[in-house]
């Protein structure tokens, strides 16, 4: 793993710790099982990973780590609209 990629891990691993995962994928609507297809991964993994009883390891939890982020993305932008609305 490259240091880039450890340092993606450690993000993702801090947004499942926070909540903030679990509140991004809530306020975009989102089931765990729709999370789960996206990232390949089963249902249980997502459910396991937001109750914090697994923490997201490997290249599933780097493509986690891309889905978070894109949440993040769609949640800003629909901020910055809301405000300049």
């Amino acid at each position: 793993m490259t240091d880039t990629q450890v340092l993606r891990l450690a993000e993702v691993r801090a947004a499942v710790a926070s909540g903030e995962a679990e509140n991004l994928r809530v306020a975009a609507q989102l089931s765990i099982g729709e999370v789960a297809r996206a990232c390949g991964v089963d249902q249980s993994t997502v459910w396991r990973w937001e109750r914090g009883t697994r923490k997201p390891r490997g290249e599933a939890a780097l493509v986690y780590g891309q889905f978070i982020n894109s949440l993040r993305k769609q949640a800003a932008s629909a901020t910055a609209t809301r405000e300049t609305a």
